[in-house]
């Protein structure tokens, strides 16, 4: 019997491994695997009552003979014993198999939807990626353009590639029902592409084919697949299908390889000006060489802008547009050229490339963040949330949704996608991610945490210190600051209100980056918070306030702390006509703000300064409903709060911000025990 046993677990190990690793292989059912492990328990008590009925002996087999009563007692007993062990062994690894089949059931994938993965290069030369990261792109963007097909977004496809995730897993991750994955090969004078479609939910393949064509033919090899996919995903009946880039076989090597290029510089956190400067080169040839493709103008003009050259952009933006404003890809463009120059037309630029194609994640990301700096967040969280669905392997996705949602107050969305960032990512930027999306909730010593766990696992990096000093201004422990950042920097001498040498410090740094607008900013406020509000606004002014506010598109946070500075400034040096003009603009700059201390304090700042007290006074009350952490130095040091400085409600409000520091700071060494981290 012991033998038995061991030999039909050794054969039952076997099976069951080289089983795993076939499905996994060859992309064949789960359920594959799972009903073999099943038939080798069931199986199990049904082999050992054969071993113990029959042996086997030199005549063959025969069978075991019990003539005692205490033997077949025994025989009993065994059988019943094993039966109750396979039944145990069942009950143990039912949870697992349940687990399974409620979390396939929880994943949430939508029809007619499709990621194309990145095709990988099986030739020799490593040179020829473009050529396979270029089809695997090119036929993305065909394949959005078909009305009805929601595409996965590039950059998720690559990380579900890097991730080494099988079909299952990547379409798991990307919520897609189908994906297309091949392989390009170039021999001479020749290229071998293969592609498949599969079913995400089976791993097996739906359609696949071989082409053996010149790269002459590659852009009409793109349009065949695009017509198979396409009718596979789609097929229910005919189908529009989007048009290639170019149909010119040079214009669309060219195209490959500028975009490849562009990708590269796009991907990296530092800017390989070089790198876009060859990839602006080639499309200005690919331009040349079929001047009527719309999308290799777009491209021309978006890389362009994003080398900075805002004037040589203009002319191929409008070019495309002229040649196809139909095109999503051209009118994202031209709201990013209508941005750059701080034109309101670039939301209804954006607006057109969301509905141009739904597909298209880069546009909906923009007309987020141009809603964003609009103050307008009617639709906000929608198209935040459809950029997430589309690229859910992309962590800025994330980041920008739970940037909104922090701003908003809306803490358990927040926690929701910390979750989300915990479970698919795992890396320094995460951490870095998880420590601000805490802060935006008020858990500064959990923000000190996850930024620790950033520093331990790339401590050269000097950002991760300087994040950490700034963690520790923000919690009043400005010791510890200063030990983080022996000289600190402008933005931490702000938070410490440590006024003087902060002026002291940019006025030497306006000599040296006289084009850093925030450094204005903050030496403004440094002015004005010492009493030399005629240099605050002289400062100001010439940062293009208040018209920068009034006026332009492209408003940032410094540009808001300007604005107010300057009101602010304005009521102390006396100009109160002009001041009081400017805080009856502010209300259509805050329109959402509903629980951020940023919004209350403004608010209740300009309002105190047009003479509105009660309104004020109310409006400082909700600060202490707001998750995030308010800063000391507005609180404290702003004009607008001079009159209110004896309230029992403003100094409830101080009271209160500083009780809260004071917890966070006890509880910050629990916080680094738990984490297992330390400063």
């Amino acid at each position: 019997m012991i033998q038995s046993a061991a030999i039909y677990f050794a054969v039952a190990w076997a099976v069951v491994e080289v089983t795993v690793t076939v499905v996994e292989q060859l992309f064949l059912p789960q359920w594959v695997s799972t009903v073999t492990v099943s038939a080798f328990v069931m199986g199990f008590p049904v082999a050992m009552f054969l071993a113990w009925t029959f042996d086997l002996t030199a005549e063959g087999l025969e069978r075991t003979v019990v003539s005692s009563r205490r033997g077949k007692a025994t025989i009993v007993a065994a059988l019943l014993l094993l039966v109750a062990g396979t039944a145990g062994l069942f009950f143990l690894i039912r949870p697992g198999l349940e687990s399974n089949v409620e979390q396939a059931r929880a994943v949430s994938v939508l029809p007619n939807s499709i990621a194309v993965l990145p095709f990988e290069n099986t030739g020799q030369d490593l040179e020829d990626a473009y050529l396979s990261d270029g089809l695997s792109d090119e036929l993305r963007d065909q394949l959005s353009r078909v009305p009805g097909v929601r595409v996965a977004a590039r950059s998720s496809s690559i990380a579900a590639r890097r991730q080494g995730l099988g079909a299952q897993g990547a379409s798991e991750k990307l919520g897609v029902a189908t994906l297309v994955e091949g392989s390009m090969r170039r021999q001479g004078s020749r290229l071998r592409i293969s592609v498949q479609l599969i079913e995400g939910r089976t791993g097996l393949a739906l359609w696949s084919e071989t082409y053996e064509r010149s790269p002459a033919e590659l852009v009409k090899i793109q349009e065949e697949i695009v017509r198979a996919v396409a009718g596979l995903v789609l097929p229910e009946g005919d189908h529009e299908l989007g048009h290639p880039a170019t149909l010119d076989a040079s214009a669309h090597e060219l195209m490959l390889l500028a975009r490849y290029y562009e990708q590269r510089v796009r991907d990296r956190e530092t800017v390989d000006v070089n790198l876009l400067v060859q990839a602006v080169d080639l499309y200005r040839q690919a331009t040349a060489a079929d001047p009527a493709s719309a999308l290799a103008h777009a491209r021309l003009g978006a890389a362009l802008l994003y080398l900075g050259d805002v004037d040589g952009a203009e002319a191929p933006i409008f070019k495309a547009l002229a040649l196809d404003p139909a095109l999503s890809e051209v009118q994202n463009t031209v709201g990013l050229y209508y941005w750059a120059r701080g034109l309101p037309a670039a939301g209804p630029a954006f607006e057109r490339a969301v509905a141009l194609s739904s597909n298209n994640v880069d546009a909906l990301h923009n007309y987020a963040e141009w809603h964003w700096f609009q103050y307008d967040r009617g639709g906000l969280p929608e198209l935040l949330e459809r950029a997430v669905a589309l690229d859910p392997l992309s962590l800025s996705r994330h980041a920008a949704l739970g940037e909104y949602y922090g701003k908003e107050g809306q803490v358990d969305k927040v926690r929701a996608i910390i979750g989300d960032v915990k479970e698919l990512f795992d890396g320094v930027e995460s951490y870095r991610l998880v420590g601000h999306l805490q802060a935006l909730m008020g858990n500064v010593d959990e923000a000190i945490a996850w930024t620790l766990r950033a520093r331990d696992a790339e401590p050269d990096n000097p950002d991760h210190r300087g994040r950490l000093a700034e963690l520790y201004a923000i919690l009043g422990d400005f010791e510890t600051t200063l030990a983080l950042e022996p000289e600190p920097s402008l933005g931490l001498l702000f938070l410490m209100r440590r006024y003087q040498q902060l002026i002291d410090l940019a006025e030497l740094l306006m000599i040296e980056y006289p084009d850093d607008i925030s450094v204005r900013h903050l030496l403004a406020f440094a002015y004005h918070a010492t009493g030399d509000h005629p240099a605050a606004i002289r400062i100001l002014s010439m940062t293009g306030q208040p018209d920068i506010m009034l006026n332009n598109t492209t408003r940032t946070i410094g540009d808001q702390l300007g604005f107010f500075t300057l009101i602010d400034a304005l009521a102390a040096a006396g100009e109160k006509e002009t001041a009081r003009m400017l805080a009856e603009a502010v209300d259509r700059f805050h329109t959402g703000y509903n629980t951020s201390w940023w919004y209350h304090f403004h608010i209740g700042c300009t309002t105190a300064l047009l003479g509105r007290t009660e309104v004020s006074l109310d409006r400082f009350a909700l600060i202490k409903d707001s998750p995030e952490l308010p800063w000391e130095s507005l609180l404290r040091d702003s004009y607008c709060v001079q009159r209110l400085a004896e309230d029992p409600v403003y100094q409830d409000v101080l009271r209160h911000t500083e009780a809260r520091r004071q917890a966070l700071r006890e509880r910050l060494p629990a916080t680094l025990a738990a984490h297992k981290v330390a400063l």
